[in-house]
């Protein structure tokens, strides 16, 4: 199995170059999935996707002889199959109807990034030979990796396990059995919060103690794959006026991580010829202005590549298409520039 994470900012036309790479692996015969972890939508337009599924097979018409499929990153039911997948099975219908657990899933700061990684575990146990991980247009993509491995040593600690496994106990001897100090703790957490939201939180943790524990392992183990370079590539789609600014950025972020960028994808660069220009009008200043920006976009190409030429494995250019990306027919435009 191996795994491609594109990374970029808004507006360098990055899920659509993950669509077409992943269009291109499908095209080659493998079962590829592109998983787009971006709150928007904007998989669902270059796919051509209908419906309202999370996860759906594209159509590819021949001689495709592989398989694409799409799937969008939704926090609650990516939690749900964690918990039905791995939860214990006396627990599990109690876990989900718990009034603490609606609210974790559904406004806990975080949880995008801590299901992020929980999706790519579920997707890598199906079958599919390749994943492609669109992340947000965002400086900030880069949480989804900082985040699962901040839970899974919060979930380990040794406190959070106490907790987690003898409230019961606590809850059953009136905490008579625990240390001044501990006793100290919960009845300041009653009084910011309310005995009753205290008591809620600490019964919802007792039984979900052993799905947040899994989660941890889990995470640590999607991390190591996403941090071996023979599964996965870590690529960076960028614009001619942004590649410079942004192969910096983040090829900074994520060595500070101890990942690398594989690739850089220069995206929407004017390349083309447009021949012999009329000596004089506006046909005459359109044509030169166009040379004047697709020698702009030559020259980006040329600084990227002597400034980080010997750092990634290569630097793509992408050109400019006529139209944008609104299906199938524009993505097999890409997908024809840049391989897999």
């Amino acid at each position: 199995m191996n795994i491609t994470v594109y990374l970029g900012t808004g507006g360098v036309g990055k899920t659509s170059v993950a669509a077409a790479s992943a269009l291109a692996k499908a095209r080659a015969g493998h079962k590829c999935l592109v998983l787009t972890i971006d709150p928007a939508r904007r998989l669902r337009t270059a796919l051509g996707l209908r419906g309202d599924a999370l996860e759906q097979r594209v159509e590819l018409d021949p001689p495709a002889s592989g398989e694409l499929w799409a799937a969008q990153l939704d926090v609650r039911e990516t939690l749900d199959e964690a918990v039905r997948v791995h939860g214990d099975p006396k627990l599990r219908q109690r876990i989900l109807a718990h009034q603490i657990y609606a609210t974790i899933a559904d406004s806990l700061a975080g949880m995008q990034e801590l299901m992020a990684v929980e999706r790519i575990d579920q997707i890598a146990r199906r079958g599919f030979e390749h994943i492609v991980v669109d992340t947000a247009p965002s400086r900030h993509a880069l949480e989804f990796l900082d985040k699962p491995e901040s839970f899974a040593l919060l979930a380990d600690s040794n406190w959070v396990k106490l907790v987690g496994r003898t409230y019961k106990f606590v809850e059953a001897t009136g905490m008579l059995s625990l240390g001044r100090a501990t006793i100290d703790i919960y009845r300041k957490l009653e009084t910011i919060l309310g005995a009753n939201l205290v008591r809620q939180v600490l019964d919802f943790y007792s039984i979900f103690v052993a799905v947040a524990e899994g989660y941890g392992a889990r995470a640590r183990k999607t991390v190591a794959m996403l941090r071996d370079p023979a599964i996965t590539e870590f690529r960076v789609v960028t614009t001619p006026g942004k590649a410079l600014r942004d192969a910096r950025y983040f090829s900074d972020e994520l060595e500070s991580r101890k990942f690398r960028a594989g690739a850089f994808y220069v995206n929407r660069v004017w390349r083309l010829d447009p021949g012999a220009a009329p000596d004089e009008g506006l046909a005459a200043e359109v044509l030169e202005w166009y040379r004047d920006v697709s020698g702009s976009h030559a020259g980006a190409l040329r600084d990227l590549e002597a400034g980080f030429g010997a750092r990634v494995n290569r630097i793509v250019s992408v050109p400019e298409l006529e139209r944008d990306v609104d299906g199938l027919a524009e993505l097999e435009l890409i997908a024809n520039t840049i391989g897999s």
